[in-house]
């Protein structure tokens, strides 16, 4: 559970605030007990610490100094010293209006802290009293979700550790891949606390080549069963990819491990002891089920998905990213993808595919998602080496219908957003977020901004 430090610093009124009692007696002074009875109700599997008597800054300020290290964040209601939001744990700061003067309540910047506005005398309309908490509980959520990275085992399978062969890319190491992977690995732990668990393919391969063929079978038959249609493979490619699929899941428990990612595509086609059939369809079903298996080892967009996924319920779809300014499309394609891409139990539509560049009917199998148009979504890629986020957000359209044959261009699964290429040309940054970009369904910008404060990492809003 997320163990959050709670602080009031009165008891509802204070000083000149004290005189509304003297004219409306019969009005309750929203207290802070019914305060912490509303957010822990909204914020299950969350631990609020502390008391609700008021308490000094100075002695809050000590508690959780001794506490820190067990600590993954801070519910402030006041203004915050400097003292402690110095120690850099995530911190929700409240001003509770009408209780105290503002002074000196701000926006913090430069700290991981956001701010909302309670008012203790309640608001005439209860439902607006209500989203007051809500916000507030959001907000917690988000520090949750930041805790919920801490401990998290990501099994990575390459023969180049740790971070693998695509990214980061020879642009972003700069000739120093040694010292980029120190660099990322130490903010890695200091900001997220996420471990790296890398064995070789070897490993993978072996345990592949021993799955169970009947076991195999099943998952296939309810892969082929599911899709739409089938092009350019068969069922025994579909076989090969369901025992990637349960190597991958076998390795994960062995490993104690709840996110993977894999090599794929070339490395995957030109390895040493012979080619490995396509994670497409296993990643897909990782994704669908709620857990992140990234190919590619992107340990960068593994990072994002896997916060996107405690944010908006979705793994979000991963694939790399290309600009049309003519067409005001921005595009992000891979070969694999939810088959929910809301996060739900509503599923969209897939066809089982080889991969491009491969023969038909070799190389195991991948897909071919459709993915709903007219939606928005959110854009995002995290920087661990740089403690950055970038975002933009935009409104998926057909690509059939700006290119003929779509599907038969590139990746399998293409996402076409409509949205401002030119802003996104002239912040475009491939140094800091390399090729690929994550896409949620919905409108997450400020949820997704809110996130990147708490954590200490920049935002950079490519479309403004």
């Amino acid at each position: 559970m997320a163990k959050i430090y709670t602080i009031f610093t009165s008891s509802g009124l204070q000083g000149e605030c004290r005189i509304f009692p003297l004219y409306h007696p019969e009005v309750e002074i929203v207290s802070n007990e019914r305060i912490l009875a509303g957010l822990k109700a909204r914020c299950e599997g969350v631990e609020f610490l502390g008391e609700t008597a008021p308490v000094r800054a100075g002695d809050a300020i000590a508690k959780v100094r001794e506490q820190r290290e067990n600590l993954d964040g801070v519910l402030f209601f006041g203004s915050p010293p400097d003292e402690l939001v110095s120690l850099g744990l995530p911190t929700v700061a409240v001003y509770p209006l009408w209780g105290q003067w503002m002074y000196p309540f701000h926006a913090y910047k430069g700290g991981r802290v956001l701010t909302s506005v309670l008012s203790v005398i309640p608001d005439r309309d209860e439902s607006l009293f209500s989203s007051r908490l809500d916000d507030i509980a959001e907000k917690v959520k988000l520090i949750d979700a930041i805790a919920r990275m801490k401990g998290l085992r990501v099994l990575v399978v390459t023969d180049r550790p740790v971070l693998g062969e695509y990214e980061p890319t020879g642009l972003q190491v700069g000739g120093d891949r040694k010292g980029y992977e120190e660099r990322y690995l130490r903010n890695l732990r200091e900001t997220l606390g996420t471990e790296l668990v890398a064995i070789p393919q070897r490993e993978m391969v072996d345990k592949m080549n021993r799955a169970d063929e009947e076991e195999a079978g099943k998952v296939a038959e309810r892969w082929i069963d599911e899709a739409a249609g089938m092009r350019g493979t068969n069922r025994e490619e579909v076989v090969k990819s369901a025992k990637l699929y349960l190597a991958m899941k076998e390795l994960m428990e062995e490993h104690n491990c709840q996110a993977i990612t894999t090599e794929g595509y070339t490395v995957f086609q030109y390895y040493r002891e012979g080619p490995i059939p396509s994670q497409g369809l296993p990643a897909s079903q990782f994704y669908t089920d709620g857990v992140v298996a990234t190919s590619e080892t992107l340990i960068d967009s593994l990072i994002t998905q896997q916060l996107g996924l405690f944010l908006t319920g979705s793994t979000g779809f991963n694939g790399d990213y290309l600009l049309d300014t003519f067409t005001e499309i921005a595009i992000i394609g891979h070969c694999e993808c939810p088959f929910n891409p809301w996060g739900d139990d509503r599923k969209v539509p897939y066809i089982i595919r080889n991969l491009p560049l491969w023969e038909e009917n070799k190389g195991g199998a991948c897909v071919q998602v459709n993915l709903p148009i007219g939606e928005t979504v959110t854009v995002a890629k995290i920087s661990v080496h740089d403690k950055k986020m970038t975002l933009f957000t935009g409104e998926t359209v057909s690509g059939e219908e700006l290119f003929p044959y779509w599907d038969d261009i590139l990746c399998r699964t293409k996402l076409a957003i409509r949205t401002d290429t030119n802003a996104l040309l002239r912040n475009l940054d491939w140094k800091t977020f390399g090729n690929h970009r994550v896409a949620f369904y919905g409108d997450h910008r400020e949820r997704f901004k809110d996130l990147a404060t708490l954590m200490g990492y920049e935002v950079v809003e490519d479309d403004r």
